[in-house]
């Protein structure tokens, strides 16, 4: 089979992704029954982990991806339509190439298919870390369990087979959402937020509230002993810039159509009224729910103007009280085991489906709205072997490596320049909600307030990401590279979680990893001066521009 150039140009994936078949090719041509133990193994075929693949692969290795889904790509092929690049000087090697073409979801799969038919990289799908392997440091194997999705595309809580594969490789790269294998190898990691002493950021922390609504939280109004109504979290409020393990708020992107061939969007088997008593109640009492955070993003300075930050615009309505997302719903995600996952997941298409109807049928919505939830369904054409439903869970957030470089605002704000840098970031600090909760017999909406926060106009919000923070601590694992949730604090984190910055990071680690793996070294002793020049060949960019767009 031939090979394309090191450096493939956007006719190239225009060509290559034509055949719009090869997505349903791919797992017959690559079932990965019969893979050797490969000299790279990428975990989790999100767009990251496919840039991995290639770059190993394009670099001489012999490389096997695993994926736990029946899915390539994440959330690129998984609901995201508009891809956020951030700044555009920012974005270079493949990820550029691929971006520039401007796909959507279907055709995105296919690209990264037959990328992978490209490079004879096979995939095993539907499997997932069970147990590892590892002595002194070094990842001598995994051991993954046959568990293969339900029909909504949801993660199962318990596996077909147990210990079905085991997968012994030179390297490993962990490019999953969740971090799973590199909490297995027993790398150190941490997920929710630190306070703002924890790295010297004034961003860090718990936030004030975004809104309060006047909906009571209790079961019976105004009786805090009878508990509290559906999709509120039992919490309190706590001083600002305090630590606390929340993440921002998960969800899916929805594909929805009005024309006549949509897919149906049923209630669900298990479907409460009492579950949307929040949204009830708002309706009832002309509570304006989709009062959100009034702030846009704003180039430079940031400042607070009256009880809230800058404001240039209406707000955001998925970051008000009305949303497609259950806030606070996700709290046990990040470090939680695959049962607590799959409820989280199947929760979240659960709620979809049952406020629909809930919009369709419950007296306290008006006519209008009713009107309005009854002429949509899920559109064809993009998630068709789910009935409609999208595949991936957006995990915006969940843990993130903690090695000897941790990206934090200081970073962001140019106040550092590392000579190890393998990619650039330049998308603002962006937050959303972390939870609806009772406060003062009222409803809160806590964080969100950060949208798209640029903090260094002198280089157009560019920063460098240094090789540090994809790589653990040696005396931690010396053949693992963490991508994805690479080291960061969570202020950084909100602004590195784009997909491109995922890609590039992923193609760097795959080339990183084929000179650790053909040169027998750990990860973390690798010659920089030899990365940086393979990695500027492939055309990623490393350095901050002098004249920033």
């Amino acid at each position: 089979m031939s090979r394309m150039s090191p450096n493939p140009t956007r006719r190239d994936f225009v060509r290559m992704a034509g055949a719009m078949l090869l997505g349903s090719m791919l797992a017959e041509g690559s079932s990965a029954a019969g893979v050797a133990d490969p000299d790279v193994c990428v975990y989790g075929a999100t767009a990251s982990g496919i840039m991995a693949a290639v770059a190993a692969a394009r670099e001489g290795c012999n490389v096997l991806i695993i994926e736990p889904s029946r899915w390539l790509g994440g959330m690129t092929g998984g609901g995201l339509d508009r891809i956020d690049w951030g700044n555009e000087q920012a974005v270079g090697g493949t990820a550029r190439t691929i971006l520039e073409c401007k796909y959507d979801n279907p055709q995105y799969r296919a690209a990264f298919a037959a990328l992978l038919r490209q490079y004879s990289i096979p995939v095993l799908f539907e499997h997932r870390i069970s147990s590892l392997q590892i002595e002194d440091s070094h990842i001598h194997s995994i051991t993954l369990d046959l568990a293969p999705p339900d029909k909504r595309g949801c993660p199962v809580a318990t596996p077909e087979k147990v210990a079905a594969r085991r997968i012994r490789a030179g390297v490993f790269i962990d490019c999953s959402y969740e971090g799973d294998l590199m909490a297995r190898a027993g790398v150190s990691y941490t997920f929710g937020r630190e306070s703002r002493e924890t790295y010297g950021e004034s961003l860090a922390g718990t936030e004030a509230d975004n809104a309060v609504y006047g909906i009571d939280p209790f079961v019976k109004p105004g009786n805090p002993k009878s508990g509290l109504i559906p999709l509120l979290l039992d919490i309190k409020a706590t001083p600002e810039g305090s630590a606390d393990k929340l993440t921002m708020g998960y969800g899916f992107r929805w594909k929805l159509s009005r024309d006549a061939d949509r897919i149906p969007i049923e209630a669900p088997a298990n479907y409460d009224p009492f579950t949307y008593e929040l949204y009830r109640r708002g309706f009832q009492n002309g509570v304006d729910m989709f009062r959100g955070r009034q702030v846009k993003y704003k180039l430079g300075n940031w400042q607070k103007a009256g009880g809230g930050f800058y404001s240039v615009g209406d707000c955001n309505l998925q970051r008000a009280l009305w949303a497609p997302t259950v806030f606070g719903s996700n709290a046990e995600y990040p470090d939680g085991d695959y049962a607590t996952r799959a409820r989280i997941w199947g929760e979240q298409l659960d709620f979809m489906a049952g406020m629909t109807h809930f919009m369709r049928t419950d007296p306290s919505v008006t006519p209008k709205w009713r009107d309005d939830a009854m002429g949509f369904g899920f559109k064809p054409g993009v998630f068709d072997e789910t009935g409609g439903w999208p595949h991936q869970l957006y995990v915006r957030e969940a843990r993130r490596m903690q090695s000897s470089y941790i990206l934090t605002q200081k970073d962001l704000e140019g106040g550092t320049d590392p000579d190890d840098s393998i990619g650039l970031a330049s998308y603002g600090v962006d937050e959303w909600p972390y939870a609806a909760y009772p406060l003062n017999g009222q409803v809160a909406l806590n964080g969100g307030y950060l949208s798209e926060v640029r903090l260094d106009e002198a280089h157009g919000g560019i920063y460098k990401i240094p090789y540090r923070s994809i790589t653990p601590r040696k005396e931690e694992c010396s053949n693992l590279l963490v991508p994805v949730c690479c080291s960061a604090s969570h202020i950084a984190m909100t602004s590195l979680r784009m997909e491109p910055v995922w890609m590039i990071l992923g193609e760097s680690a795959g080339v990183a990893a084929s000179m650790a793996a053909k040169q027998s070294l750990p990860v973390q002793k690798i010659n920089q001066r030899d990365l940086r020049g393979r990695l500027l060949a492939l055309n990623q960019r490393l350095d901050r521009p002098a004249t920033p767009a």
